[in-house]
């Protein structure tokens, strides 16, 4: 089940905040990034890669992402839309891949109509402490 952490614009200045105080405690490193229409795929963005990772590994990743659920669902909200959501998973591939990443989407940017998608690393991150984070 998927814990959702919903915040209406009225809290915009505080969501930022804790998305930068996040950034700078939990994520390690960018992986992946790119822009697309609204509702495109995570497997059809063509994605920046980060020079310290290879392709193959990002495709593991992506891949991981579109099998498991994401466990956490952050949302900055206004009039029911979605402005910013950032979505929590943990790849268990016992052969390759055993680490929480965090895709980071900011709607209607850099143009309305588009999306910025950003995936996260986050190494061996424990779930229950980043749920923690976000319900204070």
């Amino acid at each position: 089940m998927v814990k959702h952490h919903i915040y209406e614009i009225s809290a915009e200045e505080v969501f930022y905040r804790k998305l930068d105080s996040f950034h700078e405690t939990y994520v390690y490193h960018l992986l992946l990034s790119g822009e697309a229409p609204k509702g495109t795929s995570i497997e059809s963005i063509k994605m920046a890669k980060s020079p310290l990772v290879n392709g193959k590994y990002c495709s593991r990743v992506v891949g991981g992402l579109l099998n498991t659920r994401p466990e956490i669902s952050v949302r900055l909200s206004e009039s029911l839309q979605v402005r910013l959501e950032c979505l929590f998973t943990r790849i268990d591939d016992k052969e390759h891949i055993n680490h929480t990443y965090m895709i980071q989407n900011v709607i209607d940017w850099p143009q309305v109509g588009d999306f910025s998608c950003q995936i996260w690393y986050l190494g061996e991150r424990d779930m229950k402490e980043i749920n923690k984070f976000w319900e204070n």
